[in-house]
């Protein structure tokens, strides 16, 4: 678990800014939770905030050196020592030794030139400064987040297709109304989640004022796709919330039926009862 007392030795840790043409990298997790952001304000003492709203903590550590974490699940790191990446998804993850390869991940080189370009897993800019570090830090937030709701929203699809399947080969499907209930919920908390969390639009209040910034946000947008998957995600999310309409509406017409059967056995039971009687 991370302490104080580790992040101030963090300090003192060599920069990785002595790169052939100033070769920096970054990179993005996403811890599938929510972040407490006031619990990381609290541990992250000693390093310099350099910008901060309700939904993210910007820190610079060194010269060059950023750390970004975003409310719901996402952190990245620019130009970070190893040691310190781990030490911190750790601590953001609540656990001793957290697995980074089995996190979503994103990977970026950033370069330096008098032009922006983003392109092929590398980043081009002019300069790099919090507003440009924030910029590249938020695309890269969003974009492992949404990596992390395409997982879960193909998890729901195939588990709906299994059933859709089955409804083609047998007429039917082996699916009872408590699972029923528990799929539709998966769904409408994951579309909550996204609606909640994440705002694909959203850009640095700074980009709207400065021409390389708007620039570099859209570059990073256009390349990362963060707008067209997000709209493949609700695209799913609508097919798979519409199939489970459809199953859910068999399943009611199954119990209608059933329902009905007792009732005319019931009927008729008390015919017979009532033939019995006057026989009797």
């Amino acid at each position: 678990m991370m302490t104080a007392h580790h992040l101030i030795n963090y300090q003192s840790l060599k920069v990785t800014t002595t790169i052939i043409k100033m070769r920096l990298e970054t990179i993005a997790y996403h811890l599938e939770k929510r972040i407490l952001l006031s619990t990381v304000r609290k541990q992250f003492k000693s390093f310099n905030l350099v910008k901060r709203e309700h939904s993210f903590l910007l820190y610079r550590t060194e010269n060059n050196s950023y750390i970004y974490v975003k409310d719901y699940g996402s952190v990245v790191f620019i130009n970070c020592e190893d040691v310190l990446i781990n030490e911190v998804v750790n601590f953001l993850a609540g656990k001793e030794t957290a697995i980074l390869s089995q996190l979503p991940s994103e990977k970026y080189a950033i370069s330096f030139s008098d032009t922006i370009e983003v392109d092929f897993g590398s980043i081009q800019i002019k300069e790099l400064n919090d507003d440009v570090a924030h910029t590249i830090m938020l695309n890269l937030a969003q974009s492992v987040a949404l990596m992390n709701y395409v997982n879960k929203t193909s998890d729901l699809h195939d588990k709906t297709l299994v059933y859709s399947k089955q409804l083609e080969r047998t007429g039917n499907f082996k699916l009872s109304k408590v699972q029923m209930r528990k799929f539709i919920g998966k769904t409408l908390n994951l579309k909550n989640n996204i609606a909640e969390n994440l705002f694909v639009f959203d850009s640095p209040d700074v980009a709207w004022n400065n021409k390389d910034l708007s620039d570099l946000d859209y570059k990073l947008k256009d390349e990362l796709d963060i707008i067209k998957r997000h709209q493949g995600i609700e695209n799913s999310l609508n097919v798979i919330k519409e199939n489970l309409d459809l199953f859910n509406d068999i399943l009611q017409h199954r119990y209608s039926s059933m329902l009905e059967w007792i009732i005319i056995i019931l009927i008729l039971f008390e015919v017979v009862q009532v033939i019995i009687e006057k026989l009797i």
